[in-house]
């Protein structure tokens, strides 16, 4: 018999929230960083969304082609950094960022494999395959997917029970869960930015249009290579 679906709500709602406030101040830059170098001399923030093929064009082209050989391939001084960027016209696409943003909460370290693992499902997730599903089921369809692919990365302790713990709800209304904040957080830090487009690529803090999804490793190559001279 399958499995009964991951139970998300919590088993004691406290009371549901009311605070109008914004969002506190982050206790650390918004984003992921691939290699956590202290001070990197270019820094490549990647706005993308899990659901949008371009974005995995170009999170494909970075992590297997361009930086895949480790920080001393430009002598430690290129950071990438994923930004989250669910676009609201793919409902799914936020159970999408919610999930990463879940294994990163548990692990850090997991969240770039949990991101690579996602991309590859993304055809499962498009509008036609999810139409149907509720808000739990997807939870537990891209458990599913993070799960396997992170023990295989070495992250076992990253569990379908550890993430879906931070994924459940924490009250009643609209309280929300562990990884609400960091959305808001990936929101709000985008929207201050002007990002409307995925994938939009912000070098050192200013946009750079002429990097596009469809570049190769070389031509990756040849931009930060001329930006390092």
């Amino acid at each position: 018999a399958p499995e009964p679906r991951r139970a998300l709500r919590p088993k004691a709602p406290t009371q549901a929230s009311t605070s109008t406030m914004p969002p506190p101040i982050p206790k650390k830059p918004v984003g992921t960083p691939l290699f956590g170098i202290a001070r990197p001399t270019l820094v490549i923030e990647c706005f993308l969304d899990l659901c949008c093929p371009f974005s995995k064009k170009m999170f494909v082209a970075l992590t297997t082609q361009v930086l895949n050989a480790g920080p001393d391939k430009f002598g430690g001084q290129v950071e990438l950094v994923f930004q989250n960027v669910p676009q609201p016209w793919h409902a799914q696409s936020s159970y999408m960022h919610e999930v990463a943003l879940a294994v990163s909460l548990v692990n850090e370290a997991a969240f770039y494999p949990a991101v690579s693992a996602i991309f590859e499902a993304q055809t499962d997730f498009f509008d036609d395959k999810v139409m149907d599903k509720t808000r739990s089921q997807v939870y537990s369809d891209l458990i599913d997917v993070v799960v396997p692919a992170l023990a295989a990365a070495g992250f076992a302790e990253v569990t379908a029970d550890a993430i879906g713990e931070k994924l459940a709800l924490t009250g009643e209304g609209n309280s929300g869960s562990a990884v609400t904040l960091p959305m808001k957080w990936a929101i709000k830090y985008h929207r201050l930015r002007s990002i409307h487009v995925t994938p939009t690529v912000l070098v050192n803090g200013i946009e750079a249009p002429d990097i596009s999804s469809g570049w190769t490793g070389e031509q990756w190559d040849e931009k930060i290579a001329a930006l390092l001279a």
